[in-house]
């Protein structure tokens, strides 16, 4: 539900509102705990998070070359909602998952984009990234509930995948 509402707002609004994220985040962080253990979740999340913070670090170089000064990527660039929806995320798949979520939703979200482009006369040219993401995010647990191999916070069936599983 607090998926569905996020998926709404960021359409609509362009913004979702900001408590939002921290019921997201017990709920994640609850279920991983449940699951994993607490030592496990805190690991996959600060794996996720340095990723995370990488990848940040890499944009914000990217855009300050590009615009020939320092520059805050929050700043028309990238939402602070996206951002709070991806460190909610850390907590929520494995370190594997995380990764390849992170990645192919963004690929998904560039080509739907470029596909079907993006008409909003009223949030000019932002594309609701987190919304996008908060979707998809939804496709896939429900996907699991069906295929219990897709297991959100494991790696050992995409490790098999890759050929590099037991």
């Amino acid at each position: 539900m607090v998926l569905a509402g996020m998926v709404y707002q960021d359409f609509k609004y362009r913004g979702i509102y900001w408590w939002m994220f921290p019921i997201l985040l017990l709920l994640m962080a609850t279920a991983t705990v449940q699951v994993l253990g607490f030592t496990a979740t805190i690991s996959q999340a600060v794996k996720s998070s340095l990723f995370l913070a990488l990848q940040f670090v890499v944009l914000t170089g990217y855009i300050s070359i590009k615009q020939k000064k320092l520059t805050n990527i929050f700043d028309g660039f990238f939402g602070l909602g996206d951002l709070l929806f991806l460190v909610v995320l850390c907590f929520g798949l494995s370190f594997l998952n995380y990764v390849l979520f992170y990645l192919l939703s963004l690929m998904l979200i560039i080509l739907f984009t470029a596909i079907f482009g993006y008409q909003s006369t009223a949030h000019g040219k932002k594309i609701p990234l987190a919304g996008y993401q908060a979707l998809l995010l939804m496709i896939l647990m429900a996907a699991g509930w069906y295929m219990p191999y897709i297991n959100l916070l494991a790696d050992d069936h995409l490790l098999n995948l890759l050929g590099y599983g037991n």
